[in-house]
C-alpha cells in the first residue's frame, strides 16, 4: 500500500511537471506582472492573497486539477483548433466553441472576480486562476491540435533525450536555461513603454492566435526533423522568452483593468 501511494504521488508529480510553463515559467510571468501593477491593483491583489503573492500562487491551477474536487478544471488549461486557419476563421471558431477551454475559463474567472456578489473565497479562487491561465494561453502548445493532445503525442528527441513537443515547450526549454524565476523575471522585465501599451491593448483573441501560429510552425519543424540538436535552443529561446514577457505584461494589464 505504501509503495502504491508513493507511485501514485510520483505519477502526479510527473504529470504536473509536464503541463503549462512549469513552476519557473509561471512564477516568472507572475513576477513580471506584479512589477507592472498599478498601486490600486497591487493593493487589491495583496488584500485578496494575504500572506501569499502572485508568483507563489501562479502554479495553483496546475496543483488542484488532479484532485476530485477540481478535476473539472482540466480542460480549462488549453484550446484545441484545427491548424491553418486565418485570424478571422480562428476567431469565429473560438467564439463559437462553448466547451470548457482556456478562453472560456479566463472570461468566466474575470467575470467572477469583477462580480460584487462574489464571496472573498470566490474572488481569491478566480484571481489565482487568472494568474495561471494568462500564462497558459501564451504557451504555444496550449493552443494547438486535439488529435495529438497539444503535442503530447508528438515524440521527439531533444539533444539525444526522448521527450515530446508539449513537454519541451512546457518546461524543457526553461529548465535548459537553468535560471530561477527571479533571475528570469529580472532578465526579461525590460519592455519598452510603447510595447507595454500595445501588448496590453491587444485583445485576448490575438494572444491566442499568436500561440496558435507559433504552434503551427513548431509542428511543421518537428514533422520534418524530430531529432532536435544543440541548435534548437538558440533558434527558439527568443520565442519562449517573448511569450513569457507578453504574458507578464498582459496579465498586469488584465488586473489593472479589473481593479481600476
Amino acid at each position: 500500500m505504501r509503495y502504491s501511494k508513493i507511485f501514485s504521488f510520483a505519477v502526479v508529480a510527473l504529470a504536473i511537471s509536464l503541463i503549462s510553463w512549469g513552476v519557473v515559467g509561471h512564477r516568472t510571468i507572475a513576477k513580471i506582472a506584479e512589477n507592472h501593477l498599478t498601486p490600486k491593483a497591487k493593493a487589491a491583489v495583496e488584500s485578496l492573497l494575504g500572506t501569499e503573492d502572485m508568483p507563489i500562487v501562479s502554479p495553483f491551477a496546475d496543483e488542484i486539477r488532479y484532485s476530485k474536487e477540481y478535476h473539472y478544471t482540466g480542460p480549462w488549461h488549453y484550446l484545441n483548433e484545427p491548424m491553418g486557419m486565418t485570424y478571422a476563421e480562428f476567431s469565429k471558431a473560438v467564439k463559437a466553441d462553448t466547451s470548457a477551454n482556456v478562453y472560456n475559463a479566463l472570461l468566466k474567472m474575470e467575470a467572477q472576480l469583477k462580480n460584487p456578489n462574489s464571496t472573498k473565497d470566490e474572488k481569491v479562487f478566480a484571481l489565482k486562476m487568472i494568474i495561471h491561465f494568462v500564462g497558459d494561453l501564451h504557451q504555444p502548445m496550449h493552443v494547438s491540435r486535439k488529435e495529438d493532445k497539444g503535442g503530447n503525442d508528438v515524440k521527439l528527441k531533444f539533444q539525444g533525450r526522448e521527450t515530446n513537443l508539449h513537454a519541451l515547450w512546457d518546461s524543457g526549454l526553461i529548465q535548459y536555461n537553468g535560471m530561477t524565476f527571479l533571475e528570469m523575471s529580472s532578465a526579461l522585465d525590460h519592455v519598452s513603454d510603447p510595447k507595454i501599451k500595445q501588448w496590453q491593448s491587444d485583445p485576448v483573441m490575438k494572444w491566442l492566435f499568436e500561440s496558435y501560429q507559433i504552434a503551427g510552425n513548431l509542428y511543421q519543424e518537428v514533422e520534418k526533423n524530430p531529432n532536435l540538436d544543440y541548435t534548437y535552443y538558440p533558434q527558439h529561446s527568443e520565442i519562449y522568452k517573448l511569450r513569457i514577457q507578453q504574458a507578464g505584461i498582459r496579465l498586469a494589464g488584465v488586473l489593472n483593468e479589473i481593479f481600476k
